[in-house]
């Protein structure tokens, strides 16, 4: 029996292992792939209308496709160390498999109709994944999380309306026939849904109850990069309302800035890690808000390697500091956890768009774009910088709070056993968030721009990441935890702006008082008046009415026989 186990286990690794190499070969043969093809099979047709199934095969669907093998694969190797105690563990994997399975739908199949199956999936499996440990916390966010999702669905729904009179229902690089002004509006509302921008940024941090490894898909390659994913895609569609593009713009940046902020005073680890994801979608949105769709995707491949890194890096971490989360008790971990610590490095040096690592090559090269940009203001300028500054701070909080030990708190110098199926998944990862930008960034087409700036303005490009990090050591010996005692910053800052208050719970609040009203006016009020209690009265009415009758019966009787009697009696003597 343990020889049999022994063999599954072998065979399950082996099929992971290549998992993962069929990912980077799909990136690669991607990159390098020119042309693009559409496959459709008829499902029905009538005569101004037909429906098939298609499906879209080109550079950006096998890049993307590959990516999500690579992330799923480490992850679900990962899965098993993190998950090992986990009595319904091929219960949990079941519903990873089918979150990455809605993904490859969603990005294969350019149908709108279609595309529907994977977007729904989507938000379904995320609902379960969010609620798995089936706690208050787990439940509250995964109904948010669900609600908040639907608000896109809807939209979708509403985008399938709108392509009717398209006659047809491929959306992913379209050029419509007809051109609606509304279409490119309810698109991006549906994606910004999905991907948490202002002001559906509440569910993304709640998201976080998840358990580890979901959070690193979720916040990689899967829910969150559905939304960023969409919009680039119908980006014809989008780039034809300069209004939309203008709203994306502006509320992309308000988010960055937001996302940054808040992430600065966030304590929980995960949490800061979910304000990055937030921050770093935001900066996609922002770059197809200028028109540079390629530039967004190019970030979205390279940001979704590291994020992964960092979440199973941060997974690491918590599961072997009896689940610490908060980063005041976490300090000197390197001399712990070095493969860990060294996994969180490498993610979070290229998540600071650090030289010559994979998040420099798209997040320089998006930095660069947008300067070039004439329509470009200073006020946005300055947003955009102040995003990628806070990026930086926070990165150098997380190196040197919980790696190198700022913290000054006691910790066990024990060097943790660090397993296999733990360090599998890092060295997977490590590859692309290395060197993974520097090769998509050589062998795409679509990324090759000339960009022409003044040396300063390179040179300013250059050191973003040294700002943040510079900035962390002045407030750290200026200020020390200054900025982190004061109860309205963190009250304000921690609540994102007061935007979790702002969006999330008026909604919760208007939908209980509807609730409650319904239930006092119908549940409790006619429903019962003409139901149960209503009959229940009625009953009790003719029950008290019967017992009157039969308890007075006697007395009656004897009175009305009394009655015939003396009747019967006087006639007799009268007659």
């Amino acid at each position: 029996m343990v020889l049999k186990n022994s063999v599954m286990q072998l065979k399950s690794n082996l099929g992971l292992l290549l998992l993962i190499l069929i990912g980077y070969l799909f990136i690669l043969s991607g990159s390098a792939f020119g042309k693009a093809y559409l496959l459709e099979v008829p499902v029905w047709e009538s005569n101004c209308l037909s429906f098939s199934f298609s499906v879209l095969l080109d550079s950006v669907s096998m890049v993307f496709v590959g990516t999500v093998l690579v992330i799923s694969g480490s992850v679900a190797t990962y899965c098993k160390w993190y998950m090992a105690g986990e009595p319904y563990y091929k219960r949990f994997m079941g519903l990873v498999w089918l979150f990455v399975l809605s993904m490859v739908f969603m990005i294969l199949v350019p149908n709108l109709v279609m595309l529907l199956i994977g977007w729904d999936g989507l938000g379904l499996t995320s609902f379960l994944l969010v609620a798995y440990y089936q706690n208050n916390k787990s439940l509250s966010a995964a109904m948010l999380t669900a609600l908040t999702n639907r608000i896109g669905d809807v939209l979708v729904l509403l985008s399938v309306s709108i392509f009717l009179s398209e006659g047809g229902w491929l959306i992913y690089m379209y050029h419509p026939v007809q051109t609606w002004v509304n279409l490119g509006f309810v698109v991006v509302l549906a994606g910004m849904t999905k991907s948490a921008q202002m002001p559906f940024c509440a569910w993304l941090p709640a998201a976080m109850a998840a358990p580890t490894p979901v959070s690193s898909l979720v916040h990689s390659s899967t829910l969150v990069t559905a939304g960023v994913y969409l919009i680039l895609r119908s980006f014809y569609i989008i780039s034809a309302n300069p209004f939309v593009t203008q709203m994306l713009m502006v509320l992309s940046l308000f988010t960055l800035m937001l996302a940054g902020s808040s992430a600065v005073f966030a304590f929980d680890l995960k949490k800061v890690i979910a304000l990055s994801t937030l921050s770093q979608l935001s900066l996609m949105m922002f770059s197809i808000s200028i028109l540079l769709p390629s530039v967004a995707f190019f970030h979205l491949v390279t940001h979704a390697v590291f994020k992964a890194l960092l979440f199973l890096g941060a997974g690491g971490v918590i599961h072997s500091n009896q689940s610490i989360q908060d980063i005041r008790g976490l300090s000197s971990l390197w001399q712990g956890l070095p493969v860990s610590m060294g996994a969180m490095t490498v993610a979070i040096v290229s998540l600071s768009g650090a030289p010559f690592m994979s998040g420099f090559f798209s997040k320089d090269l998006m930095i660069e774009l947008s300067m070039m940009d004439s329509k470009m203001t200073y006020g946005c300028y300055l947003l955009e910088l102040m995003g990628l500054i806070f990026t930086s701070f926070y990165s150098a909080r997380i190196v040197f709070s919980v790696m190198l030990g700022s913290n000054y708190v006691n910790s066990s110098s024990l060097r943790t056993n660090e397993h296999l199926n733990m360090q599998t998944p890092f060295l997977s990862l490590y590859i692309g968030a290395i060197i993974l930008g520097g090769v998509l960034g050589s062998k795409m087409e679509s990324f090759g721009f000339v960009v022409v700036l003044e040396k300063y303005e390179s040179v300013s490009v250059f050191l973003i990441p040294f700002v943040g990090l510079i900035l962390w050591w002045g407030v750290l010996s200026k200020l020390g935890s200054k900025p982190w005692s004061s109860a309205k910053l963190l009250s304000f800052f921690l609540s994102m702006w007061l935007m979790e208050s702002l969006t999330s719970h008026p909604g919760k609040m208007a939908f209980f008082k509807g609730s409650s009203t319904v239930a006092q006016s119908l549940d409790q009020g006619w429903l019962e008046l003409l139901g149960p209690q209503g009959v229940h009265k009625g009953l009790g009415q003719f029950s008290c009415l019967n017992e009157i009758v039969q308890k007075n019966y006697f007395t009656y009787q004897l009175v009305v026989w009394g009655l015939v009697v003396a009747g019967g009696v006087s006639l007799i003597m009268f007659m």
